[in-house]
Formats: structure tokens, sequence, C-alpha cells
């Protein structure tokens, strides 16, 4: 499924910050044999992988590339995203893509792996493991094949398209599939099932070829290979230390590195669950602050940013879109509706905030190829999940703390003292006139003027100035909850540019 908003947007983005990988001089020179180009692919793979890698590929191709090697290095990530990756690297009809392994190469990085033109790893690494499962769940015959069908589709293209064995391809993503690897006395090897294997070797002459495990892969396990199984099973072509070694045993030079930019690690930085633990933190406690004085204006910046953060970066990696918005937008409208307008706190403050949890839940989990039922069928799916349950939990819990220390705290800290209310709904006005004789504060304790707008308790009020006798706006809160447009109301205190007021007939 192409999402070409999301590939604008991520490239956007980098190209406005300055931070993306420089493209080739415009005069390099046309396509030469032997010219190759090392592009990194390390982390986990997304949709922002997916923007980068088109970016990097048209670079190569621009600075003259005929060979791509592929550094891959990774856990795996969004099956979606590696499905568009496998696709689109098998496009590149003009380029010679190699993968070459550095360390591991799992799940969605086998996927890519297998769908290069060529396999080589670096020794020590690892290869395999592309199952869908659901933890806790057992998949019946029908919606197992249902769930494993586009990614058993990729990998059986992939091995048609580069000489590899299906039968030993999907057995990475079929957990229940047996594989021997059998040999004749003439040299003929092949793979086979459990059935064939006894055909051949039980009652014939054939037997399982030496130096690896027998059967390859059991009914109980998914195909991991290191590099020298790999290289012994016909994956690998060859085991080197290096990019360069490569380079040097086929002949290549490399003309180009494309790694991560700045920008990329920026948002790599942005998507770790400490980051979006924190941003999540900071987005709660200022959504608390700008309901509890509205209108003050650096509660609710500072609630915009953090939550833009916490959605934004999942949009371009391809864990959000405008569902998650909505969820959140939402949630955020029943919480507003809860506090300021309807009494007590009901259905709507829980529904509010179950929306909100929701759709932070949901910028945790990848996109999934289609599949059957409304639940995630992904293995990785479910540890996203998982790990959003927990950053979210931690947040929420030190959001408890931390807004029990600002309640307390907040009054007495020089800045954020001037959006915090020092007083209580309903104490005598006595107790809150006195003011430092010392510095000169206007409007002046006692002035009195007209709400402008309502008071929701921030708004913008009128007061006479004692020079020119013109009336000057101001922005205030009341201290007495909603106050209406056009409501005669009294100066109680003044803090800076904070002016608390309320209902002159109440003061």
């Amino acid at each position: 499924m192409m999402r070409p908003w999301r590939l604008l947007l991520a490239v956007g983005l980098l190209g406005l910050c300055g931070l993306a990988t420089p493209q080739a001089p415009s005069t390099a020179p046309a396509n030469r044999p032997g010219r190759a180009y090392v592009i990194d692919l390390e982390g986990e793979v997304n949709d922002f992988t997916r923007a980068m890698l088109v970016k990097r590929l048209e670079t190569a191709r621009a600075g003259g590339a005929d060979t791509i090697i592929l550094k891959i290095n990774t856990w795996g990530g969004s099956a979606l995203s590696a499905l568009e990756i496998s696709q689109l690297l098998k496009r590149q009809d003009d380029l010679h893509i190699i993968a070459f392994v550095e360390q591991k190469a799992i799940s969605a990085g086998a996927m890519i792996a297998v769908a290069c033109n060529e396999i080589v790893m670096q020794p020590g690494s690892m290869l395999g493991d592309c199952a869908p499962i659901v933890p806790g769940m057992q998949l019946q015959r029908t919606e197992r094949a249902k769930a494993e069908g586009p990614i058993l589709a990729e990998f059986a293209d992939s091995a048609h398209r580069n000489g590899y064995d299906p039968l030993l391809i999907s057995s990475m993503v079929n957990v229940n599939r047996v594989v021997y690897f059998i040999e004749s006395p003439d040299g003929t090897r092949r793979f086979v099932g459990e059935e064939d294997y006894d055909k051949y070797v039980r009652n014939g002459d054939w037997k399982p070829v030496a130096g690896l495990p027998n059967p390859i892969v059991d009914a109980e396990s998914l195909l991991t290979v290191s590099a020298d199984q790999a290289a012994k099973l016909g994956l690998s072509k060859a085991t080197l230390s290096t990019p360069a070694d490569l380079a040097q045993a086929r002949g290549l030079t490399i003309v180009g590195t494309l790694s991560h930019s700045p920008g990329e690690k920026l948002i790599a930085l942005l998507s770790s669950d400490a980051v979006r633990g924190i941003l999540s933190l900071v987005f709660v406690l200022s959504l608390y602050a700008a309901f509890k004085a509205p209108g003050t204006g650096p509660p609710e910046a500072i609630a915009v940013a953090s939550l833009a953060l916490l959605v934004g970066v999942p949009m371009l990696t391809g864990y959000a879109g405008w569902f998650e918005i909505i969820l959140i937008v939402l949630g955020i409208a029943l919480l507003a509706t809860e506090v300021f307008v309807l009494p007590g706190f009901g259905i709507a403050g829980i529904g509010g905030i179950c929306l909100i949890l929701a759709g932070l839940l949901s910028t945790f989990m990848p996109a999934e190829p289609p599949m059957p039922g409304w639940l995630p069928t992904l293995a990785g799916t479910y540890d996203a999940l998982w790990r959003g349950v927990v950053v979210i939990t931690v947040a929420l819990a030190a959001a408890l703390v931390g807004g029990i220390w600002l309640h307390r705290h907040l009054p007495q800290v020089p800045v954020f003292n001037k959006i915090v209310l020092n007083t209580v709904v309903g104490s005598q006005p006595e107790a809150n006139y006195a003011v430092d004789v010392n510095e000169p504060v206007w409007p002046e304790i006692g002035a009195v003027g007209r709400a402008l707008t309502d008071l929701r308790p921030g708004g913008t009020a009128a007061f006479a100035d004692e020079q020119t006798s013109e009336l000057q706006t101001v922005a205030v809160v009341s201290d007495s909850g909603f106050v209406p447009a056009n409501t005669r109301i009294v100066v109680r205190e003044v803090h800076g540019n904070r002016i608390v007021v309320r209902p002159a007939e109440t003061a």
C-alpha cells in the first residue's frame, strides 16, 4: 500500500531542516561498471526507513552507481513497510543490489535481504525468523494461512527471482514446515520435507548433508541461520567482514556511503521509548495545567508541542495516521466539556481519558498487511503494543507524582508561578489584597474593570489607565471560575503579567 504523502512529509521535513543526506553532484558521469554505493539500513524498519531508502537509491543512481551494497542491521519492524521495501528493491532493474548482513537481518530484515539480488554475510551474523504469530492465541489453519499469505507470497517471489529454494525460504515464515537437506552419492543436493525425506533417506541411498543440523528446521522452529550455515545452504554467496572487503572481492569501486543523517538520528531519538515516555509525561502535565488555568498560554503551547511530537513522529515512521489524531482530539474535547460545561466528573471525562490513552497507544503499533479479523496478528505488533502500555503507564505514574509536586510547589517557582492560581475559590478577598508596596503594579489591587470576553477562567478585560484615562485591555484570570462577558470585575492580585480578578459584586 503506497502512502506518498508520508514520503513527501518525511523528505520535506529533512529538506527544510537541511539535515538530509546531500545529493551527489549533478556532474557525475553516467553509469559505469564497477561503481558501488553503500547504503545503511539499520534500526527499526518503518515507513521513514522506506522514504529514506527511496531517496538514497536516487542519490546513488545520480552518482553513476550500478551496484548497491545494502548494509542491513536490524531486528525488524513494520511488516507492511518491509513488504513495500522488498517490492521497491525488486523494481530496481538497473541496479544490482547486494544485501550485506551486518550482525543481524531478523524478521522484516530477512524479508528485505532475501529480496536483494544476492546476500553476503558478516562472520557471526544472523538471518531469518519472519513469522506472524499472535501471543496467547492458537490460530486455526485457515486463519494462519490468511495471516501468513502476504508474507509467504513475497518470500516465494523473492526465492523465484533470486534462485533460492522455496521450501527452505518458506520455513522462515511458516513454523509448521520441517525441512531436511540431503545429498545423493553423486553429490546432488536438495531440500525436502518429511515425506520425501523418508522416501530418499530411509528407503534409498541419500543421506543428510554433513556439518548441518538434521533437520535444518523442525516443526517447532523458524529458520534462523548463522553466516556459516547460510553459506552451506546457498542463502549467502560469501562471508566477508566489511563492505570494503566485498567491493575488493568483486572488483567494485565504492564511490559513496549513504548513512544516517542527523535528521534521521533525531527522528530515531524522538521515536525511542524513553523520549516518548518523557513527551507523554510533559503532555499530561501541561494538559492538566491548561485545564486548571486555561487561557494563560504556556500550558497550552507546551501541550500542543508535545502532542505534535508524540503523533507527528509516528506519522513519519508509519505508526500513526489521522485515526490516532482524531481519537486524541476527541478525547481532549470530551475532557474540556467535562471540565468547563458539565458539573462533576462522569462519562464525558472518563471517555475522554480512554480515547486519549487509546490514541497514544495506537501510535506505538505499526500498520499491518491486510489480514483477517479486527485484532493484530503479527508478533511485532503485540510487542509494540506491550511496549506502549509500559511507556504510557510509567508516564502516567510519573505525571501523578509530578502533578502532586507541582500543585504544592509550582506557585513558588519563578516564571511558572505566573500560570498557576494561588487563591482558593470562595476565599475572603481581604486575605489576598496584600502586595509588595515597593513594586508598582497596573492595574492596581482593587481596580474595577469589565470583562470583555467570558473568563473560563482565563480571558480578556479592560481597565482605565490612571494617566490617560483610556481603556487598556489585558489578559486576566478569574479565581471564581466562569465569569460571563460584560461583568464588572475587581483586581485581586497582580504577579508580573498575571492578573487575578473576580466579579465586583462578590468582592
